[in-house]
């Protein structure tokens, strides 16, 4: 059998194995065991499948993943980001659609210490959807601010999702969250401008109350409630920053700090604790067995040459390096429509990222992009991940509600992207120019 028709029919077996609602993992290790079976032979086959799963689950890299989820999770369970929206609401209350507009930077400001979109958008949806419903809002705007507002969580560091693509394409993770805060920070404020035209277009959708305006007493109470997530920010991201600590020993911090605010706030309980741990490891055992087998999948699709002879045919066909970004961006956009976006990430960056260097775009820069689609895919039905906790939270939201809410900022997302492309030091200044220890 060719190579190439090996490639197919392999590619093909995954997302038929997709198709039929088999789990991501299941289908991953059992196309993957499949192929090295073939290709070496049931001892050597199974011995490499070992070898290969064996070498992601102890790579140093990854410790991060379960700490940073312990980290946020401890401020999910003990209640502390929860004062959050609050706090905001008080400063930014009084501009239209101020709501929503507290949303979207309560959730940019618990992005720094979550790592998580859910998260986010679960976090300060608890507190904003009651809110924003007692005074009337409007659904879509709802759905849109608080689903897109949450997919800060992985663009503004810490990032889950970085820590994967950092260690899969052999780049500097300290470095890719130095270029997720520009963007991050950006996004938000572009979020912020569309709020604020649209409630001021439709003040219907919006409506404004007296509670909104804070009290300058309420305002500087507000900035306590904010103090223990400014300092967990500032012990994570500014130990990184002046680059005295890894992002994995910042993780390891974050937690140690983050269980030290919330005891001295009395604000962990056993029970609270006990969630804790055990999201930890529902969450880390779950991306970590897509991650294993996802790496035996990629080996055997380099061990066929799909890659290469990728490469090879694309690069043969002297695009323009325009060209050939938007013709990636535009296939990753109609995945996500599709599919799990992180699953999807794991499988094809081994194909994609080669290319991508191919055509001398920075590994970094690229990162932003790939967590950019991975942001739109949150955001995009049916299979959004923050949809899902929204309407959750929102019992008979429809799914015009959802599309509307959210078409906005998926069209933001996009020209973030397009900005991106053609300033690309939005993101890479500040990684240039910091020193994160890798």
């Amino acid at each position: 059998m060719s190579e190439a028709l090996l490639g197919t029919l392999l590619l093909g077996l995954l997302f038929f194995c997709f198709a039929i609602g088999l789990e991501i993992a299941l289908s991953l290790a059992l196309v993957g065991m499949l192929g090295l079976v073939y290709l070496k032979g049931w001892n050597v086959g199974l011995s490499v499948v070992g070898s290969i799963a064996w070498s992601n689950a102890t790579s140093f890299n990854f410790i991060a993943l379960p700490l940073f989820v312990f980290m946020s999770a401890v401020l999910l369970h003990s209640g502390i980001g929860k004062g959050l929206f609050t706090a905001v609401s008080k400063w930014v209350g009084f501009l239209p659609g101020g709501m929503a507009i507290a949303s979207v930077l309560s959730c940019a400001i618990f992005a720094a210490v979550s790592g998580s979109s859910v998260a986010t958008a679960a976090t300060i949806g608890l507190i904003a959807i009651p809110e924003m419903q007692k005074r009337g809002y409007a659904r879509p705007l709802i759905i849109g601010s608080l689903a897109a507002g949450g997919t800060l969580g992985i663009l503004i560091p810490p990032s889950i999702p970085m820590i994967i693509y950092g260690v899969m394409t052999e780049t500097s993770i300290g470095h890719l969250y130095m270029a997720g805060i520009v963007p991050g920070i950006l996004l938000a404020l572009l979020f912020v401008v569309y709020v604020v035209v649209y409630a001021t277009l439709r003040p219907e959708v919006a409506p404004r109350s007296p509670d909104d305006h804070g009290a300058l007493a309420e305002k500087i109470a507000g900035l306590r409630e904010m103090g223990p997530v400014a300092l967990l920010i500032l012990v994570v991201m500014g130990s990184m920053y002046i680059g005295i600590v890894t992002p994995t020993e910042a993780a390891a911090l974050g937690s140690l700090v983050s269980l030290m605010i919330a005891a001295w706030m009395r604000a962990l309980s056993w029970a609270a604790l006990k969630q804790a741990f055990y999201e930890t490891v529902r969450t880390t055992s779950m991306v970590m067995l897509i991650i294993m087998f996802a790496a035996i999948f990629s080996h055997v699709i380099a061990l066929i040459g799909t890659p290469r002879a990728l490469m090879e045919n694309i690069v043969g066909l002297d695009l323009p390096k325009w060209a050939f970004f938007v013709l990636v961006f535009a296939v990753l956009l109609a995945i996500a429509y599709a599919l799990e976006e992180l699953s999807v990430m794991i499988i094809i960056l081994p194909i994609l990222f080669p290319l991508v260097v191919a055509f001398g775009f920075d590994a970094v820069w690229f990162g932003i992009i790939m967590i950019i689609w991975l942001e739109i895919g949150f955001i995009t039905p049916p299979v959004g991940l923050n949809l899902f906790v929204i309407q959750g939270m929102m019992p008979g939201a429809s799914a015009r509600d959802v599309t509307v809410g959210t078409t906005p900022f998926v069209l933001i997302m996009i020209a973030m992207v397009a900005l991106l492309f053609v300033f690309p030091e939005i993101a890479l200044w500040l990684p240039q120019h910091s020193m994160p220890a890798k």
